[in-house]
């Protein structure tokens, strides 16, 4: 296991985060992790979960994990929880890794750049979860994608002074109407720099923007 490497300011928002989880839905543990690009998970920070229990998943139970990050390459999604079906057809890990710790339900959260994932934080409860509490943990999703891409940006990816201030507005969710008047420039404009944004982020539409991941990082001239 690596030691995290988290800056004060990225310690505290994954503090933040994990807090705000055990607020919004009773919660035994949470853990979350970076994931390299061997789709390992890696820097864990811990809540609610013995560094023991952590060294002892690490050691015998995580590659038998049915929702390691490495299962789900081939799929875009953002939350999975150990429902019934996947209770049975993974036995082992239930009985010898989540009975001995007092554990009836898990859901991982997903964290993905380019569909690739990048991050994730594991929910561990001693009773299952429900529907409503399974909604209000996509929520947090929005949450932890810019804690991650804060603590990842993408370096390949640079935008000028103008794009910034309209990906800063894009986020905050105004039009391009809004954009061009609060910028001074032209409608025509804006969609002229939203295009050249969309291309450097590999996206096509504004949801894809403000979850990519992307960097914000002025260019030098």
């Amino acid at each position: 296991m690596s030691s995290p490497q988290f800056s004060d300011h990225q310690q505290t928002l994954i503090d933040c985060c994990l807090n705000t989880i055990a607020h919004i839905i009773p919660i035994s543990a949470s853990v979350y992790y970076l994931v390299n690009d061997h789709w390992q998970p890696d820097n864990y920070v811990l809540y609610g979960i013995s560094a023991q229990m952590h060294r002892d998943y690490l050691a015998y139970f995580h590659q038998i994990d049915p929702l390691h990050p490495n299962k789900f390459r081939g799929d875009d999604l953002r939350l999975v929880r150990m429902d019934p079906e996947v209770r049975q057809q993974n036995q082992a890990f239930f009985h010898d890794f989540m009975q001995p710790n007092n554990l009836t339900d898990m859901a991982e959260v997903f964290i993905r750049r380019k569909n690739k994932i990048i991050a994730g934080i594991s929910v561990l409860r001693d009773s299952p979860f429900s529907q409503l509490e399974i909604m209000r943990l996509n929520a947090i999703l929005p949450v932890a994608e810019l804690i991650t891409f804060d603590i990842l940006p993408d370096s390949l990816v640079s935008y000028t002074p103008k794009e910034q201030e309209i990906i800063h507005l894009v986020r905050e969710g105004a039009s391009n109407k809004r954009i061009a008047l609060l910028l001074g420039v032209s409608l025509s404009t804006v969609k002229t720099h939203l295009r050249n944004v969309f291309t450097k982020a590999n996206v096509t539409n504004r949801t894809e923007l403000v979850s990519s991941g992307f960097i914000i990082r002025q260019e030098k001239f």
